[in-house]
C-alpha cells in the first residue's frame, strides 16, 4: 500500500471500531517550514474537541515489515488514550486580557513560511521570523500552544507592537534560559545523567574546543532566547571574546567562541551538513551562521 491507501485502510479500520457515534476523517496538517502530515481524526460527535494522531511515522514502521494489524492497534489505543471525556471552553481565548499573561514569542525561519507568515503577526529578525503563541495547559489534553493569527490581533484590538512587548516580558519568565557543554547535551539524549545549567556556566568550563547549547528549561522553541534581553552579552563578557551562533533547529543553538579556530566556510558546511541528514525538516531553524559583536551588542547575520 502506498501512504494515502494506507491512511484509508486506518480510517475505514477505526470507522468500523469505533461506531457511528464518532466521526473518523483523514485530514493534511501544515506544521513549520510548510511541511505538511497526514493524520487521522477521531472525533466523538458530543464534544467539541477531538484527538488527531499523525500517521507519517507509523506508514514508515508499516514499510519496513510491521505488521498492519499491529500498527492499527498502536493507533486505536493512542486514539483511545487521547480521547477527551468532556467539553473544552475556549471562550476565554476571545478576551485579551485573559491571555496576554501567557503570550510568547518563538523564532522561525522566514524563508520557509512565507505562507504563514501572511496569517499571522511576527516581526522580521535577520533571516527568521518572530512569531506569537499561546501557552496553555488543560486537564483533559495537557499542555500546548496557539499560534497567535491576524484574525487574533483585530479580536483582541492589539497591535504587533503590543504583542512583543508582552511576549518579550512572558517568555524569558516561562522559559527561562539553559547553557550547557555540548557533551553533556548529548549525553542526556542518550539516556544518561546530564547535569543542567540553569544560569551562566562556571568561568573554568569553558575549553579551547568548547561549545555551549543555547535553549530554554523546556527545549521547546529554545532558540529564542537569543532574543532574551542581555543574555548573549551576559555570555558574551563571561567567554570575553565575541562568538558564533550556530542553528541547530528551533529547538536549539550552538555557541561557539571566536577564539577557536574554524573556518566561517566550514560552519556553513557543517551547518548545511546537519540540517540535510540530522534535523527534522519540521525543527530546521536557518542555513546561516550568526555572530554575537559584544562591541555592537548585537547578532549578525555572517553567512547567509
Amino acid at each position: 500500500m502506498n501512504k494515502n491507501e494506507f491512511a484509508e485502510e486506518v480510517r475505514r479500520s477505526l470507522a468500523e471500531s469505533f461506531g457511528e457515534e464518532m466521526e473518523v476523517r483523514l485530514q493534511k496538517v501544515k506544521k513549520n517550514n510548510g511541511v505538511t502530515l497526514l493524520g487521522v481524526m477521531v472525533n466523538d460527535k458530543k464534544r467539541n474537541i477531538a484527538p488527531t494522531l499523525y500517521l507519517d511515522d507509523l506508514y514508515g514502521e508499516y514499510q519496513n515489515g510491521r505488521p498492519f494489524e499491529e500498527v492499527l492497534s498502536v493507533i486505536r489505543e493512542n486514539l483511545k488514550r487521547g480521547m477527551p471525556k468532556g467539553n473544552i471552553d475556549m471562550e476565554f481565548f476571545m478576551d485579551f486580557e485573559k491571555v496576554k499573561e501567557k503570550i510568547c514569542y518563538r523564532l522561525v525561519n522566514r524563508e520557509r513560511n512565507e505562507q504563514t507568515l501572511e496569517q499571522v503577526p511576527n516581526i522580521p529578525f535577520l533571516d527568521l521570523a518572530i512569531t506569537f503563541f499561546y501557552v496553555f495547559w488543560n486537564d483533559e489534553i495537557g499542555g500546548g500552544s496557539i499560534s497567535v493569527t491576524n484574525e487574533h490581533v483585530e479580536r483582541w484590538g492589539t497591535s504587533v507592537a503590543e504583542l512583543w512587548k508582552i511576549a518579550n516580558e512572558n517568555t524569558r519568565r516561562i522559559y527561562p534560559e539553559q547553557c550547557c557543554p555540548m557533551e553533556e547535551l548529548l549525553l542526556e539524549l542518550m539516556g544518561r545523567h546530564s547535569k543542567i545549567w540553569p544560569a551562566l556556566p562556571e568561568e573554568n568550563g569553558w575549553g579551547p574546543f568548547s561549545m555551549k547549547i543555547l535553549t530554554n528549561h523546556m527545549r521547546s522553541n529554545g532558540s529564542a532566547v537569543m532574543l532574551y534581553d542581555g543574555y548573549l552579552e551576559q555570555l558574551a563578557e563571561k567567554l570575553d571574546c565575541n562568538y558564533y551562533i550556530i542553528p541547530c533547529s528551533i529547538h536549539e543553538v550552538i555557541m561557539l567562541p571566536e577564539i577557536q579556530e574554524f573556518g566561517k566556510a566550514f560552519l556553513k558546511e557543517m551547518i548545511q551538513d546537519a540540517n540535510e541528514h540530522v534535523v527534522d525538516p519540521q525543527e530546521f531553524l536557518s542555513n546561516s551562521v550568526y555572530y554575537y559583536n559584544r562591541e555592537q551588542k548585537k547578532v549578525e547575520l555572517v553567512i547567509p
